[in-house]
């Protein structure tokens, strides 16, 4: 359940803290106050597009959070357990950041999450249904989602195992199509393949040679600096080529015999002596160790042309092939593998063959259960359909699931899908006497709105949904005497889920366990969006408001809101007493 919904700096609104309460929610306000705002603040905390224009004028980042009880939500505690993210409380914390520099920082629990992570987590929280799915309601292609959705277990392992069986279909079909490319086309294929791997297998790769080739190119190309930085240097310090004939090395050890006679007489005195004669053996060891180096230097012509060459190569290479040679010889096992298949086409062919006739029987078979389960889901989908509708005044409606079979394209693939062989489309009949068509073609905008509210009471009825379900406006198209009907079922949901709906019609706002006002005001010259809580009184001015508009003031105005909401207290209590009984 939604406990808080905290805004900063969005749109219009500097800062709000909206606290939220079980069952029904309604925000209500004219037309432009800002209750999209409070929708856009829900969307971004469900991981949707965010749009840095959403942030405030004048501020630099915009803020959202959302505080969840999560006590009884085990699916979210488990989630939220397996990525370390548990806070050790019954509930919760979302938040979203968004910045004009285009950052988007996600946190759960005040731990930074990715994007997905957030999504992950907040739809198992909220359930968020707008306008915008009237349209795809519209797309007879999304049909079939609402059954599966309402099938639940009863299809969802075919669906999995559909996908797998498809997947494996796909990719034995699309080798299969490979293979049955012209010959000219094979030909001219296997021509270019064996130059390359000719090329890459005379190369003679080894892996990230051209690490130590590299080190090679700079001692060949500064050896002659090098020898002469060594020669110089042993020459100093201990070929007497110093000042006066002496080296280094004579040169401390004669300082060290001056300082013995005296270096007992202090401390300080042996501390420096001590000091010199360990520098002589530093010294005389680092001769050495150069010494053994120069030694070794052996400078070959050849080899450095060699390492040069070498290198050119390489570089002619990674410009066919991948920029290192761990790529290059990755490529080379690929351009071999691909060879020998096409090679050996004649076999492959015939084993791909039969692979194609096992995927697509086993693919067939699977389908084939999805669509049985499917069939048997779809009648008991129809009369729960038709039953919310009834109750939402429709009495004669009716709706069903047409199944057809996908229609067979040029393409292998246009057979088959990851979701079945299925093509599923939703008929509609709303009155006596009339044949049942596409519900794209006969429902009107208020049949619309009835039949989503049915699908999304169905959905609230399975286990795992969301506890919380936000309407937006939802109600659109419908009224008078259907309004009221629409609200008696959004209670029957509050009943059992936290229900928050953004609405103008006052039959629904009459029935809320709670209501908000959302309004615009103007400080210092700027508009602002404010929620407020409403009281009895507040409801009453509010609602009537909705009812009458500019006369909303008057007293039988008021009377009238306030015998609307009577009746809904009287009508909620019925119908949680029809529940029970």
């Amino acid at each position: 359940m939604l406990l808080q919904l905290s805004i900063r700096n969005l749109a219009l609104i500097d800062e709000m803290t909206i606290d939220f309460a079980p069952g029904m929610n309604v925000m209500t306000g004219e037309t432009g106050a800002g209750k999209s705002i409070v929708v856009d603040a829900v969307n971004l905390v469900l991981g949707e597009r965010a749009d840095r224009d959403l942030i405030a004028n004048g501020q630099s980042k915009a803020r959202v959070e959302a505080v969840f009880d999560i006590a009884d939500n085990q699916k979210v505690r488990g989630i939220l357990a397996d990525m370390e993210l548990e806070s050790g409380e019954d509930t919760a914390s979302i938040s979203r950041e968004l910045t004009t520099a285009g950052k988007n920082i996600c946190r759960i629990n005040g731990t930074v999450v990715p994007l997905q992570t957030l999504r992950q987590v907040s739809s198992q929280l909220l359930d968020i249904h707008g306008q915008h799915e009237h349209q795809l309601l519209l797309d007879s292609r999304n049909h079939v989602a609402y059954l599966d959705e309402y099938a639940g277990d009863d299809v969802r392992t075919l669906l999995e195992q559909t996908a797998k069986a498809y997947a494996s279909w796909r990719g034995c079909a699309q080798k299969l199509s490979r293979l049955r490319r012209s010959v000219a086309e094979r030909e001219q294929r296997i021509d270019m393949l064996r130059f390359q791997l000719e090329e890459l297998k005379a190369a003679r790769l080894i892996e990230d040679e051209e690490d130590e080739l590299e080190r090679q190119k700079v001692f060949y190309r500064n050896a002659g600096k090098i020898m002469s930085a060594f020669d110089e240097a042993c020459d100093l310090l201990d070929s007497g080529a110093g000042r006066g004939g002496s080296s280094a090395v004579e040169l401390l050890r004669e300082g060290v015999r001056a300082l013995t006679p005296v270096a007992a007489l202090d401390s300080r005195y042996e501390a420096v002596y001590a000091r010199l004669d360990g520098l002589c053996y530093e010294v005389e060891d680092a001769v050495a160790e150069l010494t053994d180096l120069r030694e070794e230097m052996d400078y070959d012509e050849q080899e450095a042309e060699r390492v040069e060459s070498r290198l050119d190569l390489l570089r002619r290479l990674n410009r066919k092939y991948g920029a290192t040679t761990r790529e290059m010889i990755r490529y080379r096992d690929k351009v071999a593998a691909e060879l020998g298949e096409l090679e050996d086409s004649d076999e492959a062919m015939e084993r791909l063959e039969k692979e194609y006739r096992q995927s697509t029987k086993a693919l067939k078979e699977i389908s084939a259960g999805l669509t049985r389960a499917r069939e048997e889901a779809a009648r008991r989908f129809e009369k729960s359909i038709e039953a919310q509708l009834h109750d939402l005044g429709m009495k004669n409606a009716r709706l069903a699931m047409h199944f057809a079979p996908m229609e067979a394209g040029e393409k292998l693939t246009d057979r088959f899908s990851a979701q079945g062989v299925d093509r599923i489309e939703m008929m509609f009949c709303a009155n006596l006497g009339q044949t049942m068509k596409p519900l794209a073609r006969v429902a009107s905008g208020g049949e619309l709105s009835r039949i989503m509210l049915a699908l999304k009471n169905l959905s609230a009825q399975k286990p795992g949904i969301p506890r919380s379900m936000v309407f937006d406006e939802i109600d659109t198209g419908i009224s008078g005497r259907m309004a009221q009907v629409v609200s008696e079922k959004m209670s029957q949901i509050g009943d059992h889920h936290q229900v928050i709906c953004v609405t103008h019609l006052p039959q629904i706002a009459a029935m809320a366990d709670e209501q908000f006002l959302v309004r615009k005001g103007d400080e210092g010259g700027v508009t602002r969006t404010e929620v407020i809580r409403l009281d009895s009184a507040q409801r009453a001015q509010e609602i009537a408001r909705m009812v009458g508009g500019a006369a909303c003031e008057s007293e039988s105005s008021i009377r009238h809101a306030v015998t609307m909401l009577e009746e809904a207290d009287e009508r909620k209590r019925a119908l949680r007493e029809m529940y029970r009984a």
